[in-house]
């Protein structure tokens, strides 16, 4: 109880805070605690057999997580891991191919009508308020969007290829003002994991 009390107290005692509850609170909790962790340890363990499965990439980070310690005086910092851009194609193909939420929801804001793309299709009408779920995996997997999507290629995210990607077919955090509030701690997490 104190807890939340300390808490509401720091949010402030404007209008959009007055219906608050405790169950509020814990709820949100959950969410950052389970965001937080089951992401992070399961692109952890899929990152971790891609690169047992993947030599050759895996030996490629290897060599530049070794030339970065050896670079810095054996410490790691937040710069040296933001130079790092083998690691950066490495951690965007890992997110890319085993995103951290399969799909994402949301609630449409309007009425929106998804026409059919094939002919024994039917239409999908969305009507204020209904909840709809984003493919995330779908996407990152269709090769329509990547070539080849079921192997694990870093390049695909090199400078001369990230280009060449289509707007929101790479969304592992999802896009827009819903994203996930949390993406560059994540992939800082991420790195620095990896690095050790």
């Amino acid at each position: 109880m104190t807890c939340t009390c300390e808490l509401k107290s720091f949010l402030g005692k404007g209008p959009q805070f007055a219906n608050l509850t405790d169950a509020d609170i814990a709820a949100q909790a959950m969410v950052f605690c389970l965001g937080g962790f089951d992401t992070i340890s399961n692109a952890m363990s899929v990152g971790s057999y891609e690169l047992a499965v993947n030599k050759e990439i895996q030996n490629k980070l290897r060599s530049e997580i070794v030339e970065t310690h050896r670079l810095n005086g054996g410490k790691v910092t937040y710069d040296s891991l933001l130079k790092m851009k083998y690691m950066d194609k490495v951690i965007s193909e890992i997110l890319r191919k085993w995103p951290p939420a399969g799909v994402v929801d949301r609630v449409a804001t309007k009425p929106y009508t998804i026409e059919p793309v094939n002919a024994d299709e039917k239409p999908v009408h969305l009507k204020l308020g209904d909840l709809f779920w984003i493919p995330m995996f779908g996407f990152h997997r269709d090769p329509k969007n990547f070539e080849n999507p079921t192997k694990f290629d870093p390049e695909r995210f090199s400078d001369e290829n990230k280009g060449n990607i289509k707007p929101y077919t790479y969304v592992p955090f999802g896009a827009g003002p819903r994203n996930c509030i949390a993406s560059r701690f994540a992939l800082l997490e991420l790195k620095t994991l990896f690095y050790h």
